[in-house]
């Protein structure tokens, strides 16, 4: 009896995900790996980051973001840009870069940047271009095999959420779980 109601509650649970808001495969936590890219003016250089899902439904989701990077140019100004952040699949802007965070290497050719950010449709290929949005790319990480560098995503918190929004009502603004008393 007790196996006949646990899998009638795992067939519940299983059937009332598909009418609800999915999340993306990047809702999680994402970390990236950097490595040079072709022609690269910093060949050893390399980096690390994370990109954190904290939750909303697109455009309003929550990230946390951190970059550090080593032995690129000292005293240089870096910008780290995303693919795809916004826009519809397949449109203009899902193949565009916007720009992440800015920073300034320090004199051993270190340095990194953190942000807050609200909105990210895409998290698969992130860039740090020298001097700024439309510069050269000196690191890349993406979530393509053949790289350079790399990806890994794990689910959070957050990205287990599901909410209770059923996709007819998505454009609706939702009240936040966390800000609601």
């Amino acid at each position: 009896m007790v196996l006949l109601v646990s899998a009638m509650l795992v067939a519940l649970a299983v059937s009332l995900v598909g009418p609800f808001t999915s999340f993306a495969d990047h809702e999680s936590d994402n970390e990236l790996t950097f490595e040079p890219v072709l022609d690269s003016p910093s060949p050893a250089g390399s980096g690390t980051g994370t990109v954190d899902f904290r939750g909303g439904g697109e455009p309003d989701s929550r990230w946390t973001i951190i970059f550090q990077v080593d032995d690129l140019q000292p005293e240089t100004n870096y910008v780290t840009v995303v693919q795809g952040r916004t826009g519809e699949d397949d449109s203009p802007e899902a193949g565009a870069f916007s720009p992440f965070c800015a920073f300034r290497t320090d004199g051993n050719g270190d340095g990194g940047c953190w942000y807050y950010l609200i909105g990210l449709r895409r998290l698969g290929l992130v860039q740090v271009r020298l001097d700024n949005e439309n510069g050269p790319p000196v690191l890349q990480s993406t979530r393509q095999e053949d790289g350079p560098g790399s990806m890994e995503s794990t689910t959070n918190f957050h990205s287990l959420t599901l909410t209770a929004t059923p996709r007819a009502e998505e454009d609706e603004p939702q009240a936040s779980p966390v800000a609601t008393p």
